[in-house]
C-alpha cells in the first residue's frame, strides 16, 4: 500500500492511495460470491486509518492483515511519460516482511506479491514460504528491478537473479521493460518477448507473461513437458483514459482466472479484460465491467477465434 502522487501525460496532476489497493479492488470486482481477497500489507502510522478506510470500501475484501507500521507511509510518485512508461520515486518504504509474518496467509489458496518498494521479501523468505504454502504463487517483478536511495530516487539494478526465485513461484509477470533487465540481450519484438518467456518458464514457473501496455500482452506456459504461447491484443474497444493500475489490475485478473480455470491461457485473457476495464477509468475500482464480461473471458479477442474452447496455445 502506498500514497501516489501522479503526473498524467496530459499535464494533469492528482494524489490517491495505491500500490496494492489496485489488486484488492480489482479482485473485489471480479471475484465470485464466497469468495475473499486479503490484503497484506504494512502501512504507515500517519495515513493508517484513511488508508484501511479505503480497502474496507471494498466488497468481498478482509482487512484483518493490514498492519500499521511506525512512521510515514510509502510516498510514490509516479510521473508518466508515455501510455506505456514512467519514472518512480519512492520514499518512506515499510520494511519488509519476514518468513513468520508470512505464516498469517498459509490457508489460502494463492498469493500474489507485488514488488511496490522492491525490498517486501526477500529471496531466503520466499523459499521459507514456498517451502510451507501449498497454494499458487504469482510475482508481479515491478520494483524487484529498482533500488531506491534516502531521497527516493530510483536506481534501475535489473533483475538478473530470476533463475535463482523462479523455482519458488508458479505464475510470473513482468513488462516490457523489466524483462529486459533480466538478460543481456536486447528484447525488442513480439518474438522476442516469447522466447524470453519461455527460458524463464523453463526455469520454474508454470506460466510468464510479458504485458506490452496498449500492445496486449505474451504468456508462456507450460502443459505435460511442452511450452505453449498467447500472443494477446487488447481488449477492444479500448479508449484508454488513465492506465495506473493497470498492471496490477491484469495480474489480479489473470490469479482470478487462474483460480477459476486452472488453465493460462484463459487467465491471459481475464488478465487482459480486467486491465482494459481499469483504462477506461480514472481512479480505483471501477471494474464492474469486467465481472460481466469475465463469464466467457475468450470471446473478446481474435487470437481465440476459431479455435477449439480447450486450445492452450501455439507450441513454442
Amino acid at each position: 500500500m502506498c500514497f501516489d502522487e501522479i503526473f498524467a501525460l496530459d499535464g494533469e496532476r492528482r494524489e490517491s492511495f495505491g500500490g496494492i489497493l489496485y489488486n484488492a479492488a480489482a479482485l473485489s470486482s471480479v471475484l465470485d460470491a464466497g469468495d475473499v481477497a486479503i490484503p497484506f500489507t504494512k502501512i504507515g502510522e500517519d495515513h493508517f486509518d484513511a488508508a484501511l478506510e479505503q480497502f474496507e470500501r471494498l466488497p468481498r475484501v478482509d482487512t484483518t492483515n493490514i498492519l500499521p507500521c511506525p512512521g510515514s507511509i510509502t510516498h510514490v510518485t509516479l510521473q508518466w511519460r508515455t501510455e506505456s512508461w514512467r519514472d518512480e520515486t519512492v520514499r518512506n518504504r515499510m520494511p519488509p516482511f519476514t518468513a513468520d509474518e508470512l505464516d498469517r496467509i498459509l490457508d489460502a489458496d494463492a498469493a500474489h506479491i507485488n514488488f511496490i518498494n522492491g525490498t517486501e521479501i526477500d529471496l531466503p523468505t520466499l523459499r521459507a514460504f514456498r517451502a510451507k504454502f501449498p497454494g499458487l504463487i504469482s510475482l508481479d517483478v515491478h520494483n524487484l528491478i529498482s533500488r531506491f536511495d534516502a531521497d527516493g530516487k530510483r536506481d534501475i539494478v535489473g533483475f538478473r537473479q530470476w533463475r535463482e526465485w523462479v523455482p519458488s513461484i508458479d505464475v510470473l509477470q513482468c513488462n516490457e521493460f523489466e524483462i529486459n533487465t533480466m538478460f543481456e540481450r536486447e528484447i525488442t519484438t513480439r518474438r522476442d518477448y516469447a522466447e524470453a518467456a519461455r527460458e524463464v518458464c523453463a526455469a520454474g514457473p508454470r506460466a510468464v507473461t510479458v504485458t506490452l501496455g496498449p500492445e496486449g500482452a505474451v504468456t508462456v506456459h507450460r502443459m505435460d513437458g511442452a511450452y505453449y504461447l498467447v500472443d494477446i491484443g487488447v481488449l477492444p474497444p479500448v479508449k484508454a483514459v488513465d492506465t495506473t493500475g493497470c498492471g496490477d489490475s491484469f495480474s489480479a485478473g489473470f490469479l482470478a482466472g487462474m483460480l477459476r480455470w486452472d488453465e493460462p491461457a484463459t487467465a491471459l485473457a481475464c488478465g487482459s479484460v480486467v486491465a482494459g476495464v481499469n483504462a477506461r477509468h480514472r481512479g480505483i475500482g471501477q471494474l464492474a465491467e469486467a465481472k460481466r464480461l469475465l463469464s466467457d473471458p475468450r470471446r473478446h479477442f481474435a487470437v481465440f477465434e476459431g479455435k477449439p474452447p480447450d486450445w492452450p496455445g501455439d507450441c513454442i
